[in-house]
C-alpha cells in the first residue's frame, strides 16, 4: 500500500468532520482512518486545526476551481449560469459532505470562517455576484440585488446535499444517482434561469 498524499487525507478527514465537526473528532481518528501512526499524520499536519484548515482550504480552492471550469467569460450569460450550476451540482453529489461543512461554517459552528476562511469564501460570493451584475448590466438577466441573487443561489445548491438524509427521504431514493443528479440539474437550472431572467 503507497503513502497516502496530503490531499487523500483530507478526503478521508471531510465526512468525520462533516458529520461531527472539529470538536467531535479527533486526529488520532483521522491517523487510523488513514491507515497511519499519530504521528507520522503531524508529519503532514502540526495540529487537527491545522488539518481542518488545510480540508476547508481545499473545499473552497475546489469550489473557485468550478467557477474557473465554468468558462463564465465564454457564450452568452444564460449558457455560463448554466454550465456553473452543473459543474456544482455534479461536485456536490459527489462530495455531499463539503455541503455539510459549508454550512456548519455558515452558521458559525466552525473555526475556519473566524480565522479567515471568510475571506475565501466571500470571494467565492463577489466572483458569483461579479458575474450576475455583468449579467444584467448586458441586459441577459433582469436587474435585481445581485449580492441577494448570489446568496439565494448558494441556497438552492447547497441546501439539499447539506441535508442529505431528509432530501434522500423526501425524494424516496439515493441524492448522487444519476438519475436524481439529472433530475437536480434540471430543475435547479430552471429555478436559477427563473430568478435571473424572470423566464424558465
Amino acid at each position: 500500500m503507497h503513502p497516502l498524499s496530503r490531499e487523500e487525507i483530507l478526503a478521508l478527514a471531510r465526512p468525520v468532520f462533516a458529520q461531527r465537526g472539529v470538536d467531535g473528532v479527533s486526529i488520532r481518528e483521522v491517523a487510523e482512518l488513514a491507515g497511519l501512526r499519530k504521528a507520522s499524520l503531524y508529519h503532514h499536519f502540526e495540529s487537527k486545526q491545522d488539518l481542518y484548515f488545510a480540508m476547508m482550504d481545499d473545499v473552497v480552492r475546489s469550489l473557485l476551481e468550478l467557477i474557473s471550469a465554468a468558462r463564465l467569460d465564454e457564450g452568452d450569460f444564460v449558457s455560463r449560469l448554466d454550465r456553473l450550476g452543473r459543474l456544482i451540482i455534479e461536485y456536490f453529489a459527489e462530495h455531499a459532505e463539503v455541503a455539510g461543512l459549508l454550512v456548519r461554517e455558515l452558521i458559525g459552528e466552525g473555526d475556519y470562517f473566524s480565522r479567515g476562511g471568510d475571506e475565501r469564501v466571500q470571494q467565492v460570493l463577489e466572483v458569483t455576484a461579479a458575474f450576475l451584475e455583468a449579467g444584467m448590466e448586458q441586459g441577459s438577466f433582469r436587474r435585481s440585488d445581485p449580492r441577494q441573487l448570489a446568496i439565494s443561489i448558494a441556497g438552492l445548491h447547497l441546501m439539499p446535499f447539506s441535508a442529505r438524509k431528509m432530501t434522500e427521504t423526501f425524494f424516496g431514493g439515493p441524492l448522487a444517482s444519476k438519475d436524481a443528479i439529472a433530475a437536480r440539474q434540471a430543475a435547479v437550472l430552471e429555478q436559477v434561469r427563473l430568478l435571473c431572467t424572470g423566464r424558465p
